[in-house]
């Protein structure tokens, strides 16, 4: 999933959290725009998958976007449900 000349999108959620449920279409949307061989989007209920959650650090709030480059950890962001901040968020690691 994290290689060399990829870029990673992660939404880490969790089921009751509205936010999460609130923002999921844009990122699905933003998911079918930017998707590609080099740019690929992932959601991750972080309480099934808490080993996944620890691996990054520890996920405290949700919904959390984190980005990765070139396998390495580039930011994390927790927004809540601002379409406006997810679209920045994912074009600054998508866009040329």
């Amino acid at each position: 999933m994290m290689e060399e000349g990829k870029t990673v999108i992660i939404d880490f959620v969790s089921e009751n959290c509205p936010h999460c449920k609130a923002i999921a279409p844009t990122f699905d949307e933003l998911a079918s725009k930017f998707s590609s061989d080099k740019v690929e989007f992932y959601v991750i209920n972080a309480e099934k998958l808490d080993d996944v959650s620890f691996e990054v650090g520890g996920i405290m709030s949700y919904p959390t976007f984190i980005a990765f480059k070139d396998g390495n950890k580039m930011e994390e962001s927790t927004f809540g449900a601002a379409r406006e901040r997810l679209e920045k968020f994912v074009e600054k690691y998508c866009l040329p």
